[in-house]
């Protein structure tokens, strides 16, 4: 039976909604990636994909802050969504951060090491590649324009793996069906946020366990970035792990059933 439920987090003035579901007692905050529509409106079907987590794990899904603004940065999402977890009691988590989730996840274990307990970061950066930026402002370019077609196509494309798109594009259609014209100026107000990404001198402030997954053909984040990113962290002398995924897309965090297990298994040691 879905136990999923979906709430909304009030803290310092602005307002978050997150899924939550899980019987278990440690927090496993999961922030998701750039989306044209918020994961949360999905978020009955977030259980299956995760449910090996669910028996250990008391997972929570966000959303970013409901009243973001022209120029919101990473920075600022990374202590919006600190606050939003103190608002809701959890001082002490695993955090998993997918993409530009990664980037802020990043931060957060920067700043407030005491917050995370362990990290994975998923097709994620800590220094925009030139393909990054060439691909997410493309994405901005078309969600200010309005022009939502172009833009999921765009999406789908740059995201997912040609066989994966192949298959399922009518499924991965059908999800992005109705996007308002509010929805679509959100998205570009996030997507503009991640040239800024400036973590990599400072990765050396992450001391707890930390699981970096990247993707061979990564179209959107790159694979260059998850290798320099791990390298440094191994460099400097943190806990780190690394896995690529040989042939992969950026969104391979959605197409392999493994990439969950071993998150999971890495969250277990």
């Amino acid at each position: 039976m879905a136990s999923c439920f979906v709430d909304t987090v009030h803290a310092a003035g602005f307002q978050m909604e997150y899924a939550c579901f899980g019987e278990g007692d440690i927090p496993l905050v999961v922030i998701p990636g750039l989306s044209i529509k918020s994961v949360v409106k999905s978020a009955s079907a977030l259980e299956g994909p995760f449910k090996i987590f669910r028996e250990h794990y008391k997972l929570y899904f966000f959303d970013r802050k409901k009243e973001a603004e022209l120029g919101y940065s990473l920075p600022q999402m990374a202590e919006d969504q600190v606050t939003a977890l103190k608002a809701l009691g959890i001082d002490n988590a695993c955090v998993y951060g997918v993409s530009q989730g990664g980037m802020i996840a990043q931060y957060m274990a920067i700043r407030y090491p005491e917050l995370v307990q362990k990290l994975v970061l998923g097709s994620s950066t800590s220094k925009a590649e030139p393909l990054q930026i060439t691909t997410i402002q493309n994405w901005a370019r078309l969600a200010r324009a309005h022009d939502a077609t172009a833009l999921v196509n765009a999406f789908i494309d740059d995201c997912f793996s040609e066989k994966f798109a192949a298959r399922y594009r009518r499924a991965l259609l059908a999800l992005y069906k109705e996007i308002s014209d509010e929805e679509l100026d959100r998205f570009a107000l996030f997507a503009d946020a991640c040239d800024y990404v400036d973590t990599y001198n400072n990765l050396g402030k992450i001391k707890c366990q930390t699981l970096v997954l990247g993707a061979g053909k990564d179209r959107v984040t790159t694979p260059e970035a998850s290798i320099k990113m791990a390298e440094k962290l191994k460099a400097e002398g943190g806990p780190c792990e690394s896995y690529m995924y040989e042939g992969c897309g950026h969104a391979v965090f959605d197409e392999l059933p493994d990439y969950k297990q071993r998150i999971f298994d890495f969250l277990e040691k």
